[in-house]
């Protein structure tokens, strides 16, 4: 009969063999199944984790995401002040080309009166290119001065024109200046020792 039941219940796998074998007949039960039994109830005590394992984990996981938090956000906040910086030089560079290519003014316009929502680069009424805004970082410009390039290239203010871009999340985010020359010439200064002043670095 033991041997007919544990044919019926075959497709339970090894486990359920030991298992219906040790509790029908334990001296009859050859000893290599009864540590089948052994071993595969081990198993199931040993699958998953328990309460204060997971306590654990999730405790050196939040430890881990404070301590790296700060830097990434530093990092990804320098990224976009940096990537900012670049497509303005970029629109500049490209403005002061085909101010000389039509040798006609090819302005840089701010949208609604300030860089940070976005600019058109603007030449007889048309535009050439624009640029969406980026919400996180914020740009300054000197206030009534036209960014502007004639058919020499030269900046149509008497003056050099100087932008500062900053982020606008995290405050130690070193600040990036586009300082253009009178010849028009655009320049990119870093503000690496905070001090307000890009031009000494």
């Amino acid at each position: 009969m033991t041997a007919e039941l544990l044919g019926r219940v075959s497709v339970f796998g090894t486990c359920a063999k030991a298992a219906l074998a040790t509790m029908l007949d334990r001296a009859s039960v050859p000893a290599h199944a009864s540590r089948r039994a052994v071993t595969c109830h081990a198993l199931r005590r040993e699958r998953g984790f328990t309460m204060s394992e997971m306590m654990v984990s999730v405790g050196i996981v939040a430890i881990l995401a404070a301590v790296a938090a700060p830097p990434l956000l530093a990092m990804v906040a320098a990224q976009r002040v940096k990537t900012a910086t670049f497509d303005l030089y970029s629109a500049m560079s490209y403005a002061r080309s085909e101010a000389i290519k039509r040798n006609a003014v090819v302005t840089i316009a701010p949208r609604n009166g300030a860089f940070t929502n976005g600019y058109d680069l603007v030449v007889g009424g048309s535009i050439l290119r624009s640029q969406m805004a980026s919400p996180e970082v914020s740009i300054s410009a000197p206030a009534g001065v036209a960014l502007a390039f004639d058919g020499y290239g030269r900046l149509t203010a008497p003056t050099r024109y100087q932008l500062e871009l900053t982020s606008g999340t995290v405050g130690t985010t070193p600040k990036r200046c586009l300082v253009i020359s009178t010849t028009g010439r655009p320049s990119i200064q870093v503000d690496n020792n905070h001090d307000g002043n890009c031009i000494n670095g």
